[in-house]
């Protein structure tokens, strides 16, 4: 697996204080906040607003907004996590964007280094057509971490957690690396009590996610990993449904890979999962690995229809045995595998080639990840 630094190197800019947004429009700049109950970006208006060709900072919520049924896109803007600060009645990591209420949020060619991702929760408010959805494609995102003042909260690169069906929705074409030692991250992709619709499922697609360890390091227990689907405590008509993963590379990865805690109708086919557990200096990973990972973990009768099937796997444990396939026996999911690799060939090396193949799909493809222009 390659050692790569993805930090620009351009002349640190200026920054100003903390920014309030209360009409929609289009707003370009620098903003900071390095106190972490103040976020850098608040936006307090269900107007659209376009955030472009930016950079903030901040040791809290990046951008925020709470309860305006936002319809907000973030585009072409650099973010990074600060040192954080004491907090008041809540955790609140350094979220690159953080929105409750919303009807309809955009991230498309993004840098984030040292956040804690993109969190979507409460309520989707809009009116199902393609113009008011969720897309978060095409970005770059380095060390996601959930870091907060004396602690650590759980953050993902991407969590939905919202009430309400959401068509035309996903998560493509992003390049998440996570680094030992340097990184706290959960799942990298947390689908939690969130749903798509039988004719438009969430589509997770096409996403480069290498590396997903403990934080502190050493410890030996570690619940995060690659994308799941999550259902805790709610019913089938409001549990996790109706999404597909598809054509998903993940590399490196600790705990697991593909995972379905709970829901239906959720479909998981043609990833590849290659997991050396080494790091980077030869040494075995301390911690558990699985390629895949489905259980009816819950018992709330809502995990049913689900398939996986045809999924690249090649993981080792840290006793160097296979660790690709991992069922509870109350889960039904299609036990259909394809091209395992053989154990030996699980290698270092086998990582950094997969993460060749990313980058010879994206050049075939013609897509450019990250800001589009030198900001």
């Amino acid at each position: 697996m390659r050692e790569l630094n993805f930090s620009p190197k351009a002349a640190a800019p200026d920054y100003e204080g903390p920014l309030i947004i209360t009409k929609g429009g289009t707003y370009s700049g620098n903003w900071e906040s390095k106190d972490s109950d103040v976020a850098a970006v608040d936006v307090r208006t269900k107007e659209p607003v376009i955030i472009e060709n930016s950079k903030i900072r901040g040791a809290g919520f990046l951008i925020r907004s709470q309860g305006y049924g936002a319809n907000i896109t973030v585009r072409n803007t650099e973010g990074y996590g600060l040192r954080p600060t004491p907090y008041t009645d809540y955790m609140k990591p350094r979220r690159f964007l953080a929105v409750d209420v919303f009807s309809n949020v955009v991230v498309e060619h993004c840098y984030m280094e040292e956040t804690a991702g993109i969190y979507l929760g409460v309520e989707y408010t809009g009116n199902g057509s393609p113009e008011q959805t969720i897309k978060i494609r095409y970005n770059k995102a380095l060390n996601i971490n959930g870091q907060v003042y004396s602690g650590k909260d759980r953050v993902q690169f991407v969590q939905f957690n919202y009430r309400g069906e959401v068509p035309h929705a996903e998560i493509a074409w992003n390049e998440v690396i996570n680094q030992p030692g340097v990184s706290a991250v959960e799942d990298n992709i947390n689908i939690y009590n969130s749903r798509g619709t039988p004719q438009s499922p969430i589509r997770i697609h096409n996403n480069y996610i290498q590396g997903a360890f403990p934080y502190p390091l050493h410890l030996e227990e570690y619940s995060g990993g690659g994308i799941i689907a999550d259902s805790p405590g709610t019913d089938s008509l409001r549990a996790t449904a109706y999404v597909k993963v598809y054509e998903n590379h993940l590399v490196g990865l600790g705990n697991y890979c593909l995972g379905i805690a709970g829901g239906n109708n959720i479909e998981m086919h043609h990833n590849r999962a290659v997991v050396a557990a080494r790091f980077p200096s030869g040494k075995p990973y301390h911690f558990w690995t699985s390629g895949i990972w489905a259980k009816d973990y819950y018992k709330m009768s809502n995990t049913f229809d689900n398939s996986m099937h045809h999924n690249t796997l090649a993981v080792l444990g840290k006793d160097r045995t296979w660790r690709n396939e991992v069922y509870d026996s109350t889960f039904a999911a299609a036990a259909e595998y394809a091209n395992h690799i053989l154990p030996d060939s699980v290698t270092k090396d086998l990582e950094a080639t997969e993460y060749d193949l990313w980058q010879e799909k994206l050049r075939s493809n013609r897509i450019k990840i990250g800001p589009l222009s030198h900001l």
